[in-house]
Protein backbone atom coordinates (compact mmCIF):
# COMPACT_ATOMS: atom_id res chain seq x y z
CA UNK A 1 0.00 0.00 0.00
CA UNK A 2 2.99 2.49 0.37
CA UNK A 3 2.44 2.80 -3.77
CA UNK A 4 -0.47 3.84 -3.48
CA UNK A 5 -0.23 6.06 -0.46
CA UNK A 6 2.95 7.89 -2.35
CA UNK A 7 0.18 8.60 -5.38
CA UNK A 8 -2.53 9.94 -2.78
CA UNK A 9 0.24 13.17 -1.78
CA UNK A 10 2.92 13.02 -4.96
CA UNK A 11 -0.09 13.49 -8.15
CA UNK A 12 -1.66 16.69 -6.23
CA UNK A 13 2.32 17.88 -5.77
CA UNK A 14 3.14 17.15 -8.92
CA UNK A 15 0.52 18.80 -11.13
CA UNK A 16 0.30 21.40 -8.94
CA UNK A 17 4.72 22.02 -9.81
CA UNK A 18 3.71 21.48 -12.97
CA UNK A 19 0.94 23.72 -13.14
CA UNK A 20 3.44 26.57 -12.36
CA UNK A 21 5.57 25.92 -15.85
CA UNK A 22 3.08 25.18 -18.01
CA UNK A 23 0.36 28.13 -19.34
CA UNK A 24 -1.24 26.26 -21.96
CA UNK A 25 -4.88 25.40 -21.25
CA UNK A 26 -5.15 22.39 -22.84
CA UNK A 27 -1.96 20.99 -21.06
CA UNK A 28 -3.84 22.72 -17.54
CA UNK A 29 -6.70 20.67 -17.82
CA UNK A 30 -4.77 17.41 -19.42
CA UNK A 31 -2.34 17.63 -16.34
CA UNK A 32 -5.58 18.21 -13.81
CA UNK A 33 -7.76 15.52 -14.76
CA UNK A 34 -4.82 12.90 -15.07
CA UNK A 35 -4.00 13.90 -11.62
CA UNK A 36 -7.66 13.47 -10.36
CA UNK A 37 -7.66 10.21 -11.96
CA UNK A 38 -4.34 8.56 -10.30
CA UNK A 39 -5.63 10.07 -7.10
CA UNK A 40 -8.68 8.23 -7.15
CA UNK A 41 -7.66 5.39 -8.12
CA UNK A 42 -5.09 5.23 -5.25
CA UNK A 43 -8.04 5.89 -3.25
CA UNK A 44 -10.07 2.74 -4.51
CA UNK A 45 -7.11 0.68 -4.29
CA UNK A 46 -6.63 1.75 -0.60
CA UNK A 47 -10.66 1.26 0.09
CA UNK A 48 -10.19 -2.28 -1.16
CA UNK A 49 -7.26 -2.61 1.21
CA UNK A 50 -8.70 -1.49 4.19
CA UNK A 51 -12.28 -3.30 3.69
CA UNK A 52 -10.60 -6.34 3.22
CA UNK A 53 -7.82 -5.80 6.01
CA UNK A 54 -8.30 -3.25 8.69
CA UNK A 55 -6.60 -0.05 9.41
CA UNK A 56 -3.00 -0.01 8.73
CA UNK A 57 -0.10 2.83 8.73
CA UNK A 58 2.83 3.93 6.11
CA UNK A 59 5.76 5.96 5.83
CA UNK A 60 6.83 5.54 9.37
CA UNK A 61 3.67 5.78 11.65
CA UNK A 62 2.93 9.35 9.54
CA UNK A 63 -0.25 8.16 7.72
CA UNK A 64 -3.22 6.09 9.26
CA UNK A 65 -5.46 5.24 6.84
CA UNK A 66 -9.03 3.24 8.34
CA UNK A 67 -12.67 3.12 7.21
CA UNK A 68 -13.52 6.87 8.61
CA UNK A 69 -10.47 8.66 6.80
CA UNK A 70 -11.14 6.49 3.87
CA UNK A 71 -14.73 7.59 3.36
CA UNK A 72 -13.24 11.33 3.74
CA UNK A 73 -10.63 10.50 0.51
CA UNK A 74 -13.43 8.54 -0.98
CA UNK A 75 -15.40 12.28 -0.99
CA UNK A 76 -12.41 14.44 -1.54
CA UNK A 77 -11.76 12.15 -4.62
CA UNK A 78 -15.36 12.35 -6.30
CA UNK A 79 -16.25 15.60 -5.51
CA UNK A 80 -12.64 17.01 -6.91
CA UNK A 81 -12.91 14.86 -9.66
CA UNK A 82 -16.23 16.50 -10.76
CA UNK A 83 -14.77 19.42 -10.11
CA UNK A 84 -11.74 18.81 -12.68
CA UNK A 85 -14.71 17.84 -15.56
CA UNK A 86 -16.61 21.20 -14.84
CA UNK A 87 -13.15 23.30 -14.77
CA UNK A 88 -12.78 22.58 -18.29
CA UNK A 89 -15.79 24.80 -19.80
CA UNK A 90 -16.17 26.90 -16.52
CA UNK A 91 -12.58 28.42 -16.62
CA UNK A 92 -11.63 27.86 -20.14
CA UNK A 93 -14.99 30.63 -20.66
CA UNK A 94 -13.75 32.56 -17.73
CA UNK A 95 -10.29 33.27 -20.06
CA UNK A 96 -12.28 33.73 -23.15
CA UNK A 97 -14.27 36.44 -21.46
CA UNK A 98 -11.44 38.20 -20.21
CA UNK A 99 -12.37 37.70 -16.53
CA UNK A 100 -9.20 36.51 -15.95
CA UNK A 101 -5.79 36.27 -18.05
CA UNK A 102 -4.53 33.50 -19.74
CA UNK A 103 -1.27 33.92 -17.91
CA UNK A 104 -2.90 33.87 -14.29
CA UNK A 105 -4.91 30.19 -15.29
CA UNK A 106 -1.71 27.89 -14.07
CA UNK A 107 -1.83 30.09 -11.03
CA UNK A 108 -5.32 28.53 -10.67
CA UNK A 109 -5.04 25.21 -10.85
CA UNK A 110 -1.50 25.41 -8.86
CA UNK A 111 -3.60 26.47 -5.85
CA UNK A 112 -6.34 24.04 -6.25
CA UNK A 113 -3.66 21.26 -6.53
CA UNK A 114 -2.15 22.88 -3.57
CA UNK A 115 -5.63 22.78 -1.69
CA UNK A 116 -6.53 18.89 -2.84
CA UNK A 117 -2.76 18.01 -0.97
CA UNK A 118 -3.37 19.41 2.13
CA UNK A 119 -7.55 17.97 2.71
CA UNK A 120 -5.43 14.59 1.47
CA UNK A 121 -2.51 15.27 4.42
CA UNK A 122 -5.06 16.49 7.02
CA UNK A 123 -7.53 12.63 6.02
CA UNK A 124 -4.52 10.42 5.97
CA UNK A 125 -2.38 11.91 9.21
CA UNK A 126 -1.70 9.85 11.79
CA UNK A 127 -0.66 13.27 14.12
CA UNK A 128 -3.56 15.50 15.12
CA UNK A 129 -0.16 18.20 14.97
CA UNK A 130 0.30 17.43 11.29
CA UNK A 131 -3.84 17.12 10.59
CA UNK A 132 -4.25 20.63 12.30
CA UNK A 133 -0.78 22.21 9.87
CA UNK A 134 -2.66 20.74 6.86
CA UNK A 135 -5.59 22.12 7.64
CA UNK A 136 -4.43 25.38 8.47
CA UNK A 137 -2.35 24.99 5.00
CA UNK A 138 -6.03 24.86 3.21
CA UNK A 139 -6.75 28.30 4.78
CA UNK A 140 -3.95 29.55 2.78
CA UNK A 141 -4.78 28.15 -0.53
CA UNK A 142 -8.47 29.05 -0.40
CA UNK A 143 -7.87 32.33 1.11
CA UNK A 144 -6.33 33.24 -3.13
CA UNK A 145 -9.00 31.25 -4.20
CA UNK A 146 -11.62 32.67 -3.06
CA UNK A 147 -10.42 36.28 -4.17
CA UNK A 148 -9.17 34.95 -7.47
CA UNK A 149 -11.57 37.55 -9.33
CA UNK A 150 -9.60 40.45 -7.61
CA UNK A 151 -12.82 42.39 -7.74
CA UNK A 152 -13.32 44.84 -4.33
CA UNK A 153 -15.77 42.22 -3.11
CA UNK A 154 -13.66 38.63 -3.58
CA UNK A 155 -10.64 40.77 -1.89
CA UNK A 156 -13.09 41.25 1.17
CA UNK A 157 -14.31 38.12 1.57
CA UNK A 158 -11.03 36.16 0.95
CA UNK A 159 -9.76 38.80 3.96
CA UNK A 160 -12.46 38.08 5.91
CA UNK A 161 -12.50 34.34 5.44
CA UNK A 162 -8.47 34.35 6.35
CA UNK A 163 -9.13 36.59 9.59
CA UNK A 164 -11.74 34.52 11.09
CA UNK A 165 -10.69 31.41 10.13
CA UNK A 166 -7.24 32.02 11.33
CA UNK A 167 -9.26 32.61 14.46
CA UNK A 168 -10.88 29.84 14.48
CA UNK A 169 -7.31 27.79 13.82
CA UNK A 170 -5.29 29.19 16.33
CA UNK A 171 -7.80 28.15 19.16
CA UNK A 172 -7.74 24.48 17.37
CA UNK A 173 -4.09 25.11 18.22
CA UNK A 174 -4.22 25.50 21.61
CA UNK A 175 -6.74 22.35 21.78
CA UNK A 176 -3.72 20.66 19.80
CA UNK A 177 -1.42 21.82 22.53
CA UNK A 178 -3.58 20.77 25.21
CA UNK A 179 -4.11 16.86 23.79
CA UNK A 180 -0.64 17.06 23.82
CA UNK A 181 0.12 18.32 27.53
CA UNK A 182 -2.26 15.19 28.63
CA UNK A 183 -0.46 13.12 26.67
CA UNK A 184 3.15 13.77 28.21
CA UNK A 185 2.03 12.35 31.60
CA UNK A 186 1.13 9.12 29.65
CA UNK A 187 3.64 8.94 26.75
CA UNK A 188 6.34 10.70 27.60
CA UNK A 189 7.96 13.16 25.70
CA UNK A 190 7.89 11.36 22.36
CA UNK A 191 7.45 12.29 18.86
CA UNK A 192 4.48 10.20 18.41
CA UNK A 193 3.00 11.57 21.51
CA UNK A 194 -0.08 13.09 18.95
CA UNK A 195 -0.62 9.87 16.75
CA UNK A 196 -3.90 8.82 16.71
CA UNK A 197 -2.66 5.08 16.83
CA UNK A 198 -0.77 6.04 20.41
CA UNK A 199 -3.40 8.46 21.89
CA UNK A 200 -6.55 5.89 21.00
CA UNK A 201 -4.62 2.54 23.26
CA UNK A 202 -4.40 4.73 26.39
CA UNK A 203 -7.19 7.70 26.08
CA UNK A 204 -8.57 6.14 29.43
CA UNK A 205 -5.89 6.93 30.84
CA UNK A 206 -5.60 10.65 29.91
CA UNK A 207 -6.70 13.27 32.17
CA UNK A 208 -10.02 13.94 31.38
CA UNK A 209 -10.19 17.52 32.56
CA UNK A 210 -7.83 18.86 30.16
CA UNK A 211 -9.62 16.38 27.28
CA UNK A 212 -12.58 17.99 27.82
CA UNK A 213 -11.08 21.54 27.64
CA UNK A 214 -8.87 20.18 24.60
CA UNK A 215 -11.89 19.28 22.44
CA UNK A 216 -14.20 22.73 23.42
CA UNK A 217 -11.47 24.42 21.98
CA UNK A 218 -10.57 22.31 18.74
CA UNK A 219 -14.85 21.80 18.07
CA UNK A 220 -14.95 26.05 18.16
CA UNK A 221 -11.69 25.63 15.92
CA UNK A 222 -12.59 23.47 13.03
CA UNK A 223 -16.02 24.26 13.42
CA UNK A 224 -15.09 27.84 11.89
CA UNK A 225 -14.06 25.93 9.34
CA UNK A 226 -17.01 23.61 9.08
CA UNK A 227 -19.50 26.68 9.16
CA UNK A 228 -20.98 25.90 12.72
CA UNK A 229 -22.98 28.96 13.97
CA UNK A 230 -22.03 31.12 15.94
CA UNK A 231 -18.60 30.98 13.41
CA UNK A 232 -20.36 31.33 10.11
CA UNK A 233 -20.08 34.88 9.47
CA UNK A 234 -17.55 34.17 6.78
CA UNK A 235 -18.96 31.39 4.77
CA UNK A 236 -22.01 33.75 2.52
CA UNK A 237 -19.54 35.97 1.20
CA UNK A 238 -16.86 33.05 0.59
CA UNK A 239 -19.14 31.35 -1.03
CA UNK A 240 -20.30 34.17 -3.17
CA UNK A 241 -17.39 35.50 -4.70
CA UNK A 242 -15.59 32.29 -5.14
CA UNK A 243 -15.06 30.57 -8.47
CA UNK A 244 -18.11 27.99 -9.04
CA UNK A 245 -15.71 24.97 -8.48
CA UNK A 246 -13.19 26.58 -5.58
CA UNK A 247 -17.21 26.59 -4.06
CA UNK A 248 -18.00 23.38 -4.92
CA UNK A 249 -14.93 22.31 -2.95
CA UNK A 250 -15.38 24.03 0.18
CA UNK A 251 -18.97 23.36 0.82
CA UNK A 252 -18.35 19.78 -0.81
CA UNK A 253 -15.64 18.75 0.40
CA UNK A 254 -13.44 21.30 2.72
CA UNK A 255 -16.66 21.46 5.30
CA UNK A 256 -16.19 17.43 5.19
CA UNK A 257 -12.31 17.33 6.28
CA UNK A 258 -12.56 19.94 9.18
CA UNK A 259 -15.85 17.37 10.35
CA UNK A 260 -13.43 14.82 10.54
CA UNK A 261 -11.49 16.47 12.35
CA UNK A 262 -13.50 16.90 15.22
CA UNK A 263 -14.48 13.28 14.95
CA UNK A 264 -11.59 12.49 15.71
CA UNK A 265 -10.84 14.55 18.96
CA UNK A 266 -14.40 13.21 19.47
CA UNK A 267 -12.75 9.12 19.29
CA UNK A 268 -9.98 10.23 22.17
CA UNK A 269 -12.45 12.26 24.22
CA UNK A 270 -14.73 9.14 24.55
CA UNK A 271 -12.61 6.86 25.82
CA UNK A 272 -11.43 9.47 28.70
CA UNK A 273 -14.85 11.10 29.42
CA UNK A 274 -18.90 9.84 29.06
CA UNK A 275 -19.33 10.34 24.99
CA UNK A 276 -22.45 12.43 26.32
CA UNK A 277 -20.29 14.85 26.68
CA UNK A 278 -19.19 15.41 22.96
CA UNK A 279 -22.41 14.38 21.96
CA UNK A 280 -24.22 17.32 24.03
CA UNK A 281 -21.92 20.05 22.37
CA UNK A 282 -21.85 18.58 19.03
CA UNK A 283 -25.87 18.37 19.35
CA UNK A 284 -25.93 22.34 20.57
CA UNK A 285 -23.82 23.41 17.60
CA UNK A 286 -25.71 21.72 15.45
CA UNK A 287 -29.30 23.07 16.24
CA UNK A 288 -28.22 26.15 16.72
CA UNK A 289 -26.54 25.90 12.90
CA UNK A 290 -29.57 24.41 11.54
CA UNK A 291 -32.16 26.40 13.16
CA UNK A 292 -30.63 29.81 12.41
CA UNK A 293 -29.83 28.42 8.51
CA UNK A 294 -33.51 27.42 8.22
CA UNK A 295 -34.54 31.34 8.68
CA UNK A 296 -31.94 32.93 7.16
CA UNK A 297 -32.50 31.01 4.01
CA UNK A 298 -36.14 31.96 4.00
CA UNK A 299 -34.88 35.66 3.74
CA UNK A 300 -32.01 35.51 0.76
CA UNK A 301 -32.49 37.29 -2.46
CA UNK A 302 -28.29 35.99 -3.87
CA UNK A 303 -28.37 32.51 -4.63
CA UNK A 304 -25.07 31.78 -3.88
CA UNK A 305 -25.62 32.86 -0.42
CA UNK A 306 -28.85 30.50 -0.34
CA UNK A 307 -26.39 27.51 -1.10
CA UNK A 308 -23.99 28.88 2.05
CA UNK A 309 -26.93 28.76 4.41
CA UNK A 310 -28.04 25.76 2.96
CA UNK A 311 -24.61 24.40 4.24
CA UNK A 312 -24.56 25.37 7.24
CA UNK A 313 -28.11 24.15 7.93
CA UNK A 314 -26.46 20.52 6.57
CA UNK A 315 -23.73 20.26 8.48
CA UNK A 316 -25.53 21.46 11.82
CA UNK A 317 -27.97 18.04 10.63
CA UNK A 318 -24.63 16.14 10.09
CA UNK A 319 -23.43 17.52 14.05
CA UNK A 320 -27.11 16.42 15.09
CA UNK A 321 -26.90 13.38 14.07
CA UNK A 322 -22.77 12.19 15.42
CA UNK A 323 -24.57 14.29 18.43
CA UNK A 324 -26.92 11.81 19.02
CA UNK A 325 -25.02 9.34 18.25
CA UNK A 326 -25.92 5.24 18.38
CA UNK A 327 -25.23 3.29 15.27
CA UNK A 328 -28.26 5.08 13.33
CA UNK A 329 -27.07 8.52 13.92
CA UNK A 330 -23.52 8.28 13.39
CA UNK A 331 -24.61 5.92 10.03
CA UNK A 332 -27.13 9.01 9.14
CA UNK A 333 -24.76 11.73 10.28
CA UNK A 334 -21.54 10.27 7.80
CA UNK A 335 -24.24 9.22 4.69
CA UNK A 336 -25.77 12.67 5.35
CA UNK A 337 -22.16 14.11 4.78
CA UNK A 338 -21.64 12.22 1.34
CA UNK A 339 -25.50 12.98 0.34
CA UNK A 340 -24.78 16.84 0.65
CA UNK A 341 -20.99 16.69 -1.18
CA UNK A 342 -22.91 15.22 -4.11
CA UNK A 343 -26.16 17.64 -4.06
CA UNK A 344 -23.97 20.55 -3.18
CA UNK A 345 -21.42 20.00 -5.27
CA UNK A 346 -24.02 19.98 -8.54
CA UNK A 347 -25.82 23.34 -6.87
CA UNK A 348 -22.26 25.34 -7.38
CA UNK A 349 -22.03 23.85 -10.90
CA UNK A 350 -25.47 24.83 -11.92
CA UNK A 351 -24.70 28.39 -9.83
CA UNK A 352 -21.90 28.57 -12.09
CA UNK A 353 -24.08 28.37 -15.32
CA UNK A 354 -26.04 30.42 -14.30
CA UNK A 355 -23.66 33.17 -13.08
CA UNK A 356 -21.72 33.07 -16.42
CA UNK A 357 -24.93 33.87 -18.58
CA UNK A 358 -27.56 36.16 -16.27
CA UNK A 359 -24.08 37.71 -14.76
CA UNK A 360 -26.07 38.66 -11.72
CA UNK A 361 -26.46 36.57 -8.54
CA UNK A 362 -29.62 38.04 -7.68
CA UNK A 363 -32.43 35.66 -7.54
CA UNK A 364 -35.39 38.37 -8.90
CA UNK A 365 -33.23 38.96 -11.59
CA UNK A 366 -33.01 34.85 -13.00
CA UNK A 367 -35.93 33.79 -14.27
CA UNK A 368 -36.88 31.24 -17.42
CA UNK A 369 -33.71 28.54 -16.62
CA UNK A 370 -35.85 25.90 -18.50
CA UNK A 371 -36.08 27.91 -21.50
CA UNK A 372 -32.23 29.61 -21.12
CA UNK A 373 -30.78 26.78 -19.85
CA UNK A 374 -32.38 23.60 -19.96
CA UNK A 375 -29.13 21.23 -18.54
CA UNK A 376 -28.69 23.75 -15.44
CA UNK A 377 -32.40 24.10 -14.85
CA UNK A 378 -32.35 20.53 -14.35
CA UNK A 379 -29.35 20.18 -12.40
CA UNK A 380 -30.82 23.04 -10.21
CA UNK A 381 -33.97 21.53 -9.48
CA UNK A 382 -32.28 18.57 -8.72
CA UNK A 383 -30.03 19.70 -6.60
CA UNK A 384 -32.39 21.69 -4.55
CA UNK A 385 -34.93 18.71 -4.42
CA UNK A 386 -31.91 17.35 -2.58
CA UNK A 387 -30.97 19.70 -0.72
CA UNK A 388 -34.45 19.87 0.51
CA UNK A 389 -34.34 15.70 1.44
CA UNK A 390 -37.03 15.24 -0.46
CA UNK A 391 -38.04 11.27 -1.83
CA UNK A 392 -36.56 9.77 -3.69
CA UNK A 393 -33.27 11.26 -3.15
CA UNK A 394 -30.51 10.16 -0.31
CA UNK A 395 -30.61 13.25 1.26
CA UNK A 396 -34.41 12.38 2.72
CA UNK A 397 -32.98 8.46 3.60
CA UNK A 398 -29.80 10.06 5.93
CA UNK A 399 -32.24 12.91 7.32
CA UNK A 400 -34.46 10.12 8.41
CA UNK A 401 -32.21 8.52 10.04
CA UNK A 402 -30.83 11.35 12.13
CA UNK A 403 -34.31 12.08 13.21
CA UNK A 404 -35.18 8.72 13.87
CA UNK A 405 -32.65 8.59 15.95
CA UNK A 406 -32.85 11.83 17.45
CA UNK A 407 -36.52 10.91 18.13
CA UNK A 408 -35.57 7.70 19.55
CA UNK A 409 -32.48 8.59 22.12
CA UNK A 410 -32.63 12.18 22.56
CA UNK A 411 -29.64 14.64 23.06
CA UNK A 412 -27.16 13.07 25.81
CA UNK A 413 -25.73 15.08 28.15
CA UNK A 414 -27.01 17.89 30.95
CA UNK A 415 -27.65 21.37 30.23
CA UNK A 416 -25.06 22.33 33.61
CA UNK A 417 -23.03 19.73 35.51
CA UNK A 418 -19.81 20.61 37.73
CA UNK A 419 -17.48 17.86 37.50
CA UNK A 420 -13.56 18.93 39.07
CA UNK A 421 -14.36 22.63 39.08
CA UNK A 422 -15.25 22.65 35.18
CA UNK A 423 -18.60 23.63 34.06
CA UNK A 424 -19.68 21.90 31.09
CA UNK A 425 -22.59 22.62 28.74
CA UNK A 426 -24.93 20.27 26.66
CA UNK A 427 -28.88 20.11 26.68
CA UNK A 428 -31.11 19.81 29.46
CA UNK A 429 -33.20 16.82 30.34
CA UNK A 430 -36.20 19.02 30.48
CA UNK A 431 -35.67 19.36 26.75
CA UNK A 432 -37.52 15.71 25.93
CA UNK A 433 -36.33 14.08 22.67
CA UNK A 434 -40.02 14.85 21.10
CA UNK A 435 -39.84 18.30 21.58
CA UNK A 436 -36.64 18.60 19.93
CA UNK A 437 -37.56 16.30 17.22
CA UNK A 438 -40.63 18.54 16.52
CA UNK A 439 -37.84 21.33 16.37
CA UNK A 440 -35.90 19.61 13.67
CA UNK A 441 -39.46 19.19 11.32
CA UNK A 442 -40.22 22.73 11.91
CA UNK A 443 -36.83 23.99 10.78
CA UNK A 444 -36.99 21.44 7.87
CA UNK A 445 -40.23 22.44 6.25
CA UNK A 446 -38.90 25.91 6.69
CA UNK A 447 -35.66 25.49 4.41
CA UNK A 448 -37.49 23.08 2.33
CA UNK A 449 -39.98 25.93 1.99
CA UNK A 450 -37.46 28.56 1.44
CA UNK A 451 -35.33 26.99 -0.47
CA UNK A 452 -37.80 25.50 -3.43
CA UNK A 453 -39.16 28.60 -3.52
CA UNK A 454 -36.59 30.70 -4.81
CA UNK A 455 -35.28 27.71 -7.03
CA UNK A 456 -38.54 27.05 -9.03
CA UNK A 457 -38.97 31.22 -9.25
CA UNK A 458 -35.15 30.71 -11.29
CA UNK A 459 -36.25 27.85 -13.25
CA UNK A 460 -39.35 28.72 -14.65
CA UNK A 461 -40.99 32.09 -16.33
CA UNK A 462 -40.19 34.09 -19.10
CA UNK A 463 -35.61 34.86 -19.76
CA UNK A 464 -35.51 38.55 -19.47
CA UNK A 465 -34.63 40.06 -22.96
CA UNK A 466 -31.09 39.80 -24.12
CA UNK A 467 -30.42 36.33 -22.72
CA UNK A 468 -29.29 33.27 -25.00
CA UNK A 469 -31.94 30.82 -24.98
CA UNK A 470 -30.42 26.95 -25.18
CA UNK A 471 -27.79 25.28 -23.88
CA UNK A 472 -25.18 23.36 -25.86
CA UNK A 473 -23.75 19.76 -24.19
CA UNK A 474 -20.22 20.39 -23.00
CA UNK A 475 -17.91 18.15 -20.96
CA UNK A 476 -19.07 20.04 -18.02
CA UNK A 477 -22.76 18.44 -17.91
CA UNK A 478 -20.52 15.13 -17.67
CA UNK A 479 -20.51 15.27 -13.38
CA UNK A 480 -23.57 17.21 -12.91
CA UNK A 481 -25.43 14.02 -14.51
CA UNK A 482 -23.18 11.50 -12.55
CA UNK A 483 -23.94 13.20 -9.46
CA UNK A 484 -27.71 13.09 -10.06
CA UNK A 485 -27.54 9.58 -10.69
CA UNK A 486 -25.70 8.95 -7.07
CA UNK A 487 -28.16 11.11 -5.19
CA UNK A 488 -31.02 9.29 -6.30
CA UNK A 489 -29.37 5.71 -6.88
CA UNK A 490 -27.92 6.12 -3.49
CA UNK A 491 -31.51 6.71 -2.23
CA UNK A 492 -32.58 2.89 -2.91
CA UNK A 493 -29.61 0.97 -3.11
CA UNK A 494 -26.25 1.48 -1.63
CA UNK A 495 -23.02 -0.30 -3.60
CA UNK A 496 -22.00 -2.80 -1.18
CA UNK A 497 -18.23 -1.04 -1.01
CA UNK A 498 -19.77 2.13 -0.02
CA UNK A 499 -22.55 0.62 2.79
CA UNK A 500 -19.53 -1.51 4.00
CA UNK A 501 -17.26 1.57 4.26
CA UNK A 502 -20.30 3.60 6.19
CA UNK A 503 -21.25 0.86 8.33
CA UNK A 504 -16.87 0.02 9.30
CA UNK A 505 -16.89 3.69 9.55
CA UNK A 506 -19.53 3.75 11.85
CA UNK A 507 -18.29 1.29 13.75
CA UNK A 508 -14.82 3.23 14.67
CA UNK A 509 -16.69 6.53 15.72
CA UNK A 510 -18.72 4.22 18.35
CA UNK A 511 -15.83 2.61 20.01
CA UNK A 512 -15.67 3.67 23.15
Amino acid sequence: MIIEVLVLLISPLLAGGLSLLIHRSSLLHAINLTSMSLLVGAEIMITRTVLKDGPFTALGQLVYLDALSVFILFIIGAVGLACSFYMRSYMDDQVARGVIAPTRLNLFFFLFHMFLLAMVIATVANSVGVQWVAIEATTLATTFLIAFWRRRESLEAGWKYLILCSVGISLALFGVVLTYYSSLHVLGDVSEALNVTQLLPVADQLNPHVLKLAFIFILVGYGTKVGLVPMHSWLPEAYTEAPAPVAAMLAGVLEIVAVYAILRMKMIVDHAVSPAFTGGLLALLGFASFVTAAFFILIQHNYKRLFAYSSIEHMGIAMIGFGVGGPLGAFGGLFHLLNHAFAKSMAFFAAGNIHRRFHTVEIGQVQGLAIAQPWTAMALMIAGLALSALPPFASFVSEVQIVTALAAQGIPGQWLSNSGGMVTVAFSNRFTSLSLTGLFLLCSVLAFSGLLYRITNMVWGTPPEGIVRGEAWTLGHLPIIVLAAALVGFGFFLPQPIRQLLEEATRIILVH
